[in-house]
C-alpha cells in the first residue's frame, strides 16, 4: 500500500471501527491527523481480537505478536511489516508513543478472559486502563506531548468509554457474554447497576469538559462530548440501555460545535 492510499484507507477503517474517535480525528491538526488515524487503526486492531478468536490463548498468541512488533519497529528495517506497523514506526515522537500502545496492549489481556465486572467500579477501573493509554498516545501522535497525562483527556477518555461499555452491553449479551455478575439485565440491582455507571460516566465527562483546551486539542475530549447525549437518552428511557435511541450512532450537534468553538486558538 503506497503513502498515497494508506490515508483514505485509515480514514475508512477507523470510520468503520470506532465512529466517535474517527470524529475526533478529524478535528486534529492536519499536518497530525494521518499520525492519530495510525494510532486509532492500531488500537482498532486490537480490540477486536476478542472477537475474532475462539481461544482466550490464540488471542494473546496475537496480541504478543503485536507486542513483539512493536517492540522492534525500530531496532529492525522489516520489509515484511504492514503498512499500519511502518506507518506507526514513522510517527515523530515514536519512543514516546510505544509505551503508551503496549500499555494497551496490556490492557486489552483482560478481553480474553471475560471475566465478568462485579460492579461499576470495576467496570470503571478496566475502561480507565484500556482508554488513557490510547488517548495518550494520540495527544502525543496528535502534537500535544504535554496534554498525555492530563487528567481532564484521562478523565475524557473514561467517560466515553463508560458509555461505550454500556451501550455494547446489549450486543454482547446476544453473543452470549456475561459482562456483569448480575444475572439477566432487569430488576432492582440491575437499574442501580447502570445508574451507577452513568453516574460515574457522566462526573468523568462533566471533569472533562470544564477545562479549556487549545482548539487544536479539543479532539481528545471530543468523544466524551459526543457521548453526553447518550447520557441524557439513557436517563429518559429509564435507564434501559436495549432502548434504540440509546444504540442511535453519536451525533454532531450545536452543542457539540460550541464546546469545540470555546476552546481558545
Amino acid at each position: 500500500m503506497s503513502s498515497e492510499t494508506l490515508m483514505p484507507w485509515l480514514m475508512e477503517t477507523v470510520r468503520k471501527q470506532d465512529r466517535d474517535r474517527f470524529i475526533a480525528a478529524m478535528l486534529s491538526p492536519v499536518q497530525r491527523r494521518e499520525a492519530v488515524l495510525a494510532v486509532l487503526a492500531f488500537h482498532g486492531e486490537i480490540a477486536r481480537i476478542r472477537d475474532q478468536v475462539r481461544e482466550p490463548a490464540l488471542g494473546h498468541i496475537r496480541l504478543q505478536w503485536w507486542c513483539d512488533a512493536l517492540n522492534r519497529l525500530d531496532l529492525v528495517d522489516d520489509a515484511g511489516a504492514s503498512p499500519l506497523l511502518r506507518r506507526i514506526a514513522g510517527l515523530r515522537r515514536w519512543p514516546e508513543i510505544r509505551p503508551h500502545l503496549l500499555n494497551v496492549i496490556e490492557a486489552r489481556q483482560k478481553d480474553l478472559d471475560d471475566p465478568p465486572f462485579a460492579d461499576a467500579a470495576a467496570a470503571e477501573a478496566y475502561i480507565g486502563a484500556t482508554t488513557a493509554p490510547l488517548m495518550a498516545a494520540m495527544a502525543v501522535a496528535g502534537g500535544f506531548p504535554d496534554l498525555a497525562e492530563e487528567p481532564c483527556v484521562r478523565d475524557a477518555a473514561c467517560g466515553h468509554g463508560v458509555v461505550g461499555l454500556l451501550r455494547a452491553t446489549p450486543a454482547a449479551m446476544q453473543k452470549g457474554r456475561q459482562l456483569w455478575e448480575i444475572e439477566g439485565a432487569s430488576g432492582p440491582a440491575w437499574l442501580a447497576l447502570v445508574r451507577d455507571l452513568a453516574d460515574r460516566a457522566d462526573a468523568a465527562i462533566a471533569s472533562a469538559t470544564r477545562h479549556r483546551l487549545p482548539r487544536q486539542a479539543f479532539f481528545l475530549i471530543a468523544p466524551a462530548v459526543l457521548a453526553r447525549p447518550h447520557l441524557h437518552r439513557l436517563r429518559r428511557s429509564g435507564y434501559d440501555i436495549q432502548d434504540v435511541r440509546f444504540s442511535a450512532p453519536s451525533r454532531v450537534t450545536p452543542a457539540f460545535l460550541w464546546h469545540w468553538w470555546r476552546g481558545y486558538a
